[in-house]
């Protein structure tokens, strides 16, 4: 395929950059890029300040921007202690902060009414931080917890070991939490003389994106951010990097489950002309379940459970990036069979197919990227604070199509040499190591509804913002449905069938997809189950082919079954190795019991090793039935073509009636506290009662609870953390199905603050019993939930899901059209009610796990 000319894209390319941002600078240095997105009345405003872990000169290795990111939540000259959140919530918004190596970014996402708020509140925030000595003590000890937690996360720990390995100069090689030792001698004076070095307008950038007036943006701007002065902005010279010249290794182990491996190879940074390039480069070999490392390394070796690779490259030198995930025993014939891999395609390089598939992968990438409001403001903030070219991603697209297979080769000639590769592995101990006019609103139509003779259900919208087709199909299924001995097959199941078919291989059935920017995956709950598909619009009725063979024609090879098997045993081990997801999976088995939700949509190891074929294929017969059924499309596509092939599609689907499996539930299996002690840092507890399930008549006031408990302005997380610096995270949650559950508080903290924590859990819950909880308290919940609603519904894959499960439980389809409604017409004496009949003293669990004491 001959490559397009300079700046020629493809038509669904070039329509994403047809309306580019808009870039000014004021006059105090202050960079500002916005771009309106009036699709939806939502906007989110971000300040990017280029000032990270690396920029922290001498005290290099301290965290101090990842220290002042947490303060300036603290309060400002303007409002007190926790006044920010408090703002935030009422209004309904997110606001949340991040510190990278050579970032920290604020960002609020809101209602597009409230972008004065918001605004106001970042600029005040960045500008007019107070910094308050008091709470300066207290949110050091929550960042120590912060960094015990690093300790027992083998993905930081592994990652960490690599960039000290890959770095020996540059401040890449310090983690962006920072050293304890270091982090623990940082006191105000030396975060306020940083933060007023940094945090300068003329080293900050503005990003907007969303429902905005360009000239009443402008206005709110000047008088906010455009009214603090301009000050001096001392560069900070960074250590060089130099050359490596040799292969590099760091061994660890730990008491971990699962083998992990990162290997990487120096490459220049994203400004450099070969970086997109290498982008392709690392799509081909990693990206989709096409990709080639996955299909030598796991798929046809079976050496790996998961295999990927990326470009890392924000600043210079970058690393071009593979990691696995495999079976301690075969760690080294994992590492081995990578590196020759490697060599291999730098001989034999790259077809053109291949190329194409990649160039797709990355269109699908930046698409994904500007469905919301706040990825597209991320995006600008990206490209104009690391690259200073607000431009740069139609340049790029017009890089990658112009790029061959003969230079992919080269550049993967010049990349893959042993001398520039850096390796770290963890293993188990005891392992062997190895100016524009605002547009209208667009108001989307409504989902229509075909029900046909045989009970399956067909629902569509068409959706034509961004140039994507999304389909799913989904049915009731998981621990409800599956024999005790073999929980997990739904899981197993889905995969399975998002695999081969009888006509395909899976190599081939993702091939087909990937190559022309699609891709299907495959999703389990407790409840449901789902295959989700998502395509070019042009390949809509291929998609849906790919779809129905999947569903109606699953080939159940042995070969697949055994791997992806053994992928979900993985998986189950690999969330035994995180203290947080383990304690979850013990916490299920106590509260339930004997009833089916004692394990999760993934099984248990000894329930997942009996699966077979057999079994699957007993379990498929049982639930791919057209009653039990549901097919979903939504995005970009002509109805008048597609929706006649859907209907052929489901009326294939055998007509037989699936009988709704009941188990009842009201008690706990198990009430009281129990103790389970594991080799970490800290221990994680949990407090777990009784939920009422998401059916329409009772689920908003579970939900409204579980906002107010895990709010960050709220009493319980006030008391935890910000008053007592207990935890580093603490809030609810809930495990449903449709008429019970159970309804959690956790948190997880120092082993001596367990007790001070339940007994903070019970304060809390006493004061919601006797209806001490303000109406400030709740309008502020309703406001966040109704608004999150909102943001629920940019995303047509979000809106797809939704309506597939509303339907499958006798929903409303368009619930979210009176969700606003129903919210609002909660009462404080509702929750007391809940509270009362469902989180009672003698239906309690308390569960906690860590370390012996």
């Amino acid at each position: 395929m001959k490559p397009l000319a300079p700046h020629d894209l493809p038509p669904s390319v070039d329509a994403l950059f047809r309306d580019p941002p808009e870039l000014l600078t004021l006059d105090n240095g202050l960079t500002v890029v916005f771009q309106e997105n009036r699709a939806h009345p939502l906007v989110s405003t971000q300040v990017w300040i280029k000032t990270g872990s690396i920029h922290e000169d001498q005290y290099l290795g301290s965290g101090l921007s990842h220290f002042l990111e947490h303060m300036l939540f603290k309060g400002t000259t303007r409002r007190g202690m926790g006044a920010i959140a408090r703002e935030v919530q009422q209004f309904g918004g997110n606001i949340n902060a991040y510190t990278a190596f050579d970032r920290t970014v604020y960002y609020i996402d809101s209602p597009a009414e409230c972008l004065d708020k918001a605004i106001d509140l970042l600029a005040d925030m960045t500008l007019q931080a107070a910094l308050p000595e008091s709470e300066v003590q207290k949110e050091k000890e929550v960042i120590l917890r912060e960094i015990d937690m690093t300790l027992d996360d083998p993905d930081r720990i592994l990652t960490r070991a690599f960039f000290q390995s890959a770095f020996l100069t540059h401040p890449f090689r310090f983690p962006v939490i920072g050293i304890r030792q270091l982090f623990e001698r940082v006191d105000r004076d030396i975060l306020r003389n940083y933060y007023q070095a940094r945090y300068q307008p003329a080293n900050m950038v503005l990003t907007v994106a969303g429902d905005v007036d360009r000239n009443h943006l402008l206005d709110l701007i000047d008088k906010t951010f455009g009214g603090a002065p301009r000050g001096p902005n001392k560069p900070v010279i960074l250590p060089t990097e130099n050359p490596q010249l040799a292969f590099r290794e760091c061994r660890l182990t730990g008491d971990f489950n699962s083998a992990r491996g990162l290997l990487g190879f120096k490459i220049p940074s994203m400004r450099h002309p070969d970086a997109p390039g290498l982008d392709i480069l690392a799509a081909i070999l990693g990206s989709g379940q096409s990709g080639r490392l996955r299909q030598k390394l796991r798929d046809n070796l079976g050496f790996v459970h998961s295999i990927s690779s990326s470009t890392w490259n924000p600043g210079n030198p970058g690393l071009f990036i593979a990691s696995y995930q495999c079976d301690p025993e075969k760690s080294s014939q994992a590492e081995e069979a990578i590196r020759a891999t490697f060599q291999v395609y730098a001989e034999t390089g790259f077809t053109e197919q291949e190329l194409e598939k990649a160039r797709r992968f990355a269109f699908v990438s930046e698409v994904h990227g500007r469905q919301t409001t706040s990825g597209l403001a991320s995006r600008l903030g990206l490209v104009t604070t690391l690259l200073g070219d607000v431009n740069y991603p139609r340049r790029y697209f017009e890089k990658i199509q112009t790029i061959t297979a003969d230079e992919l080769k080269s550049l993967a000639e010049k990349v893959f040499r042993e001398d520039h590769l850096t390796i770290a592995t963890l293993l188990p101990k005891g392992s062997e190591p190895q100016a524009k006019q605002p547009r209208e609103r667009v108001m989307l139509p409504g989902f229509q509804e075909i029900v046909l003779s045989n009970g399956a259900r067909l629902y569509w919208q068409r959706d034509g913002c961004l140039p994507r087709t999304w389909m799913r199909f989904a049915g009731t299924g998981g621990c409800l449905y599956e024999d005790p001995e073999y929980r997990g097959a739904t899981s197993l199941l889905a995969t399975v069938l998002a695999r081969d078919t009888r006509y395909k291989t899976a190599y081939k059935v993702a091939q087909d997809l990937e190559s022309q920017g699609g891709f299907m995956h495959d999703s389990c709950g407790n409840n449901t189950f789902s295959l989700a598909l998502e395509v070019m619009p042009e390949m809509a009725e291929t998609g849906l082919l790919a779809l129905r063979d999947a569903i109606l024609e699953p080939a159940f090879r042995i070969s697949t079954l055994e791997r992806e098997r053994e992928a979900q045993l993985a998986d189950l081990r690999e969330m035994e190795d995180e203290i947080l997801d383990y304690g979850r999976i013990l916490l299920r088995k106590q509260f339930f019991g004997r009833h089916p939700f004692s394990t999760g949509p993934l099984g248990s190891l000894e329930t997942v090793r009996n699966l077979d074929k057999k079994y699957l294929q007993c379990l498929y017969n049982r639930l791919i039935v057209a009653p039990n059924t549901v097919l979903v499309v939504t995005g970009n596509f002509d109805p008048d073509r597609l929706v006649p092939k859907m209907e052929a599609f489901m009326n294939d689907l055998p007509e037989w009636h699936l009988r709704s499996p009941s188990f009842p539930f009201d008690t706990p299996a198990c009430t009281g506290e129990v103790t389970e002690t594991a080799n970490r840092e800290q221990t994680v507890l949990f407090e777990a009662y009784p939920d009422v399930g998401f059916m329409p008549e009772t689920d908003l006031v579970g939900e409204l609870l579980d906002e107010i408990l895990s709010d960050m302005s709220g009493p319980l997380f006030h008391s935890v953390r910000e008053e007592r610096s207990l935890a580093y995270y603490v809030g609810a949650s809930r495990i449903l199905g449709s008429r019970y559950g159970a309804f959690t508080l956790y948190a997880g903290t120092h082993p001596a603050a367990v007790e001070t924590v339940f007994g903070c859990f019970d304060a809390e819950l006493d004061r919601i019993r006797n209806g001490l909880v303000t109406d400030e308290e709740i309008q502020s919940a309703r406001t966040r939930l109704k608004v999150h609603n909102r943001f629920s519904l940019q995303s047509p894959s979000g809106r797809a899901a939704r309506v597939a499960v509303n339907a499958l439980f006798h929903k409303p389809i368009m619930d979210w059209v009176t969700y606003e409604q129903r919210m609002d017409a909660l009462t404080g004496e509702d929750l007391v009610r809940f509270v009362n009949r469902q989180l009672v003293p003698e239906k309690r669990l308390r569960f906690k796990i860590g370390p012996k004491i």
